[in-house]
């Protein structure tokens, strides 16, 4: 006879679909005897959100996620190098290319200049020429027209200028494209000596510049041992001339002298100047200067200025 209490009652299709998946689990895993945990029927299936939270907490997958990032991050700082490696290169590139450039404009221009006629010569100029014949000096020069500017060799153009004594100094100076200058400084006469035809003018080394009939201004006659050129005396008294001022020596007609130490000149107003040797000259004549303004208005005969601290007046 059946029960007075009413038997639970069982699904079952969901006892067989279960079972379905479960021998199919058990066949793909080679295990003919697969269980089924009828248990894991009776648990809530959960959302999507809710399994993405679950694995969300998971260490594992967390620690895999930031080594993702890290990878990417590194990847992102590779390509970020690479392109300053690539824009510093470039610039790299580009500054050698300027300097090439600038190294070979440099290299045309002085090929062009040494090699073509196109930074020839083609006008001399010369400046501080007055006693000597600027002609004479032009046609001395003339062998370099047609020549570059860069070939231009100053030993040459001293070997050109060699045959006028009168030319102290020089300086070169090449103008491109065309122009070559020649500044010339002169020798100045300061004494002239008594010769068989007229008087002989030389500078303060002993240079005979020319010849005059009578001692010009500003070139005192010598007399005395100042006729001998290589003396001492003559040495000294053509120094003191050369570094006196040109006013100065233009008042002096006459110079003598017996050794460097007694140099005296005589002036056009008829006053003896007492100078001594050469030494401090440029002091003795700013002495000598002030005592002639000084005693314009008295009659002197006689100044001595070798001792410029104490000079003296007769």
């Amino acid at each position: 006879m059946p029960s007075s209490e009413t038997a639970g009652t069982i699904d079952l299709s969901d006892v067989r679909a279960a079972r379905t998946a479960a021998l199919r689990h058990g066949a793909s895993l080679g295990d003919e005897h697969a269980t089924v945990d009828l248990g894991a029927l009776d648990a809530p299936r959960r959302s999507p959100l809710e399994r993405f939270r679950g694995t969300a907490q998971d260490p594992v997958l967390i620690a895999e996620r930031r080594l993702a990032a890290a990878a990417r991050q590194r990847k992102r700082q590779a390509r970020g190098e690479r392109r300053r490696f690539s824009a510093e290169a470039r610039r790299r590139r580009r500054r050698w290319y300027v300097v090439l450039a600038a190294v070979g404009a440099l290299v045309l221009f002085v090929a062009a200049g040494v090699f073509t006629p196109l930074m020839a010569v083609r006008e001399i100029e010369v400046s501080g020429v007055e006693s000597v014949d600027a002609g004479e000096v032009q046609a001395a020069l003339e062998r370099f027209e047609g020549r570059p500017l860069a070939l231009i060799d100053d030993g040459e153009v001293h070997r050109a200028l060699e045959p006028f004594p009168v030319i102290q100094r020089y300086a070169v100076e090449r103008v491109p494209p065309h122009t070559l200058v020649v500044r010339i400084e002169e020798r100045t006469p300061v004494i002239s000596v008594a010769g068989s035809e007229g008087v002989q003018l030389y500078d303060a080394a002993g240079v005979l510049l020319g010849s005059a009939d009578a001692a010009p201004a500003g070139v005192p006659l010598g007399a005395g041992a100042l006729t001998d050129l290589s003396s001492a005396a003559f040495r000294s008294a053509s120094r003191a001339l050369r570094d006196m001022p040109a006013d100065l020596r233009g008042q002096i007609t006459g110079a003598s002298a017996t050794s460097a130490q007694d140099v005296t000149f005589a002036l056009a107003s008829g006053i003896t100047v007492i100078w001594g040797d050469a030494d401090d000259s440029r002091r003795k004549a700013v002495v000598l200067q002030a005592m002639l303004s000084s005693l314009a208005d008295q009659s002197v005969s006689r100044i001595d200025v070798s001792a410029t601290e104490a000079p003296v007046f007769e």
